[in-house]
């Protein structure tokens, strides 16, 4: 266990998460709003014991709203991950997913975000959650039978629609 640090240390953590209690707020939202709001606490207290341990350990924490906007936004993410049910598997994938691409990216499994991926063509969805999952236009071209060409295409289409999707949410 880490060095508890000394009362000047514990006056500069508090310094610093007072100075970035709204980015940490906002970062925490984004993820958690809604659906997972019951994760709040528990992704602000992980966000304390991080920044804790960072200063316990001698880290400097620079440019603290960026530091903690990052945090808890990783933070927030991995714990939604942890808490919501997985998908089904996508249809049409070659001999199911390839065990790499199991675990589907966080935000993802947010009832939002399904509803948008299937509000798109089949292939753009397809391309997408390919993309999403960490595969490059090489990996998708190469996964569906496609052409690279055709793969960054239906990436790109697909990413355009999704936003435009989530736009006016």
């Amino acid at each position: 266990m880490a060095p508890v640090p000394a009362g000047s240390a514990a006056a500069e953590f508090d310094r610093l998460l007072d100075a970035s209690a709204r980015s940490i707020s906002v970062a925490i939202r984004q993820v958690c709003g809604g659906r997972y709001r019951s994760l709040v606490p528990d992704v602000e207290q992980e966000v304390r014991l991080i920044a804790w341990r960072r200063l316990a350990s001698g880290g400097p924490i620079r440019n603290a709203r960026s530091y903690f906007y990052k945090v808890a936004l990783t933070t927030a993410l991995a714990m939604v991950a942890q808490a919501a049910p997985p998908l089904e598997a996508e249809d049409g994938a070659p001999g199911g997913a390839p065990p790499a691409c199991a675990a589907l990216f966080p935000v993802e499994q947010s009832l939002l975000m399904k509803q948008a991926l299937h509000r798109l063509r089949p292939d753009e969805s397809r391309a997408v959650r390919a993309y999403l999952r960490g595969h490059n236009h090489s990996e998708v071209a190469a996964r569906f039978g496609w052409t690279d060409a055709v793969a960054r295409h239906r990436i790109y289409r697909g990413l355009r629609s999704l936003r435009g999707g989530l736009r006016g949410c």
